[in-house]
């Protein structure tokens, strides 16, 4: 990836506006209003046919992806992993509307561990073969021993993913605060952990 873009994490609830084309006539996008703004979020192409026949302006939605922000030209492009019933009691704009169950039954389901744990965070690694031939497995075991080193398991659990589509700048890792990492290193793992998970007696001397 260009050394002017960035890409993090992202997950908005909101109420749909409704879907949208860009630079031709097919309806790549949906239109998103939440309390920030509105956003237009690209759907995966796989979920289009059921998206189209689902969703309905005013519905609450929860959408989930990966924003990729080029520095150059000072843009960001956001596109989903996830679209599904928001689970909020309200939207954050407009009006409730509950999703259809055809919507329901087929939108992609998320992990029920992160609902029982909302208070554990999540590091995301990469564990497809090309990233695991490049330290990705190395880096699982260090990433583990540190955190059990430090008291932080109960706090901080390591999640293998699938491809994050930098397999030549492997492995690759997102910690929680959406802080994306390539070509890292299980020597590395001691200083990345103190910078994102700094000890208590650390934080308290910085004061």
């Amino acid at each position: 990836m260009s050394k002017y873009k960035q890409v993090s994490e992202f997950e908005l609830n909101g109420c749909f506006l409704g879907f949208a084309a860009k630079d031709g006539y097919k309806l790549k996008y949906l239109r998103l209003s939440t309390d920030a703004g509105e956003y237009c979020i690209k759907i995966p192409k796989d979920q289009r046919s059921t998206l189209y026949r689902s969703l309905q302006p005013g519905i609450a939605i929860q959408v989930s992806g990966y924003c990729e922000f080029c520095l150059k030209k000072g843009t960001t492009k956001f596109k989903a992993t996830y679209i599904m019933p928001s689970t909020s009691e309200q939207p954050q704009s407009g009006s409730m509307v509950r999703l259809p169950k055809e919507a329901v039954d087929e939108a992609p389901k998320v992990e029920k561990s992160a609902e029982k744990s909302p208070k554990k965070v999540n590091i995301l690694v990469c564990q497809k073969s090309d990233c695991c031939k490049r330290g990705g497995r190395a880096l699982v075991q260090a990433l583990q021993t540190e955190l059990s080193d430090r008291g932080l398991t109960d706090q901080v659990a390591i999640k293998p993913t699938g491809c994050m589509k930098q397999c030549k700048a492997g492995p690759n890792l997102i910690m929680p605060d959406k802080t994306r990492y390539s070509r890292i290193h299980a020597s590395e793992v001691s200083a990345l952990v103190d910078k994102h998970f700094p000890t208590p007696a650390a934080t308290g001397t910085a004061g």
